[in-house]
């Protein structure tokens, strides 16, 4: 992981920064980054031929393990 990033939340932090990023997706203001450094999100999509509705599911849902998986692996 990069040596920039915060790596020292706490649960409330994480729980508050969810909650404005679902806010985001619910509200349709997220874009998922499709250029050329990219390109595992395109396959993604593509091969799952995920519409937006579906994106949006799947990212409300990624959230909670991201942030889970980031707390263990400290």
């Amino acid at each position: 992981m990069n040596q920039h990033y915060n790596q020292n939340y706490t649960w409330e932090q994480i729980d508050e920064i969810l909650a404005m990023i679902q806010d985001c997706v619910r509200e349709g203001r997220f874009i998922i980054s499709k250029n050329e450094n990219r390109q595992e999100n395109i396959d993604f999509i593509n091969e799952y031929n995920l519409n937006s509705r579906r994106q949006k599911e799947i990212l409300l849902k990624k959230q909670k393990i991201s942030a889970i998986h980031c707390k263990i692996q400290k």
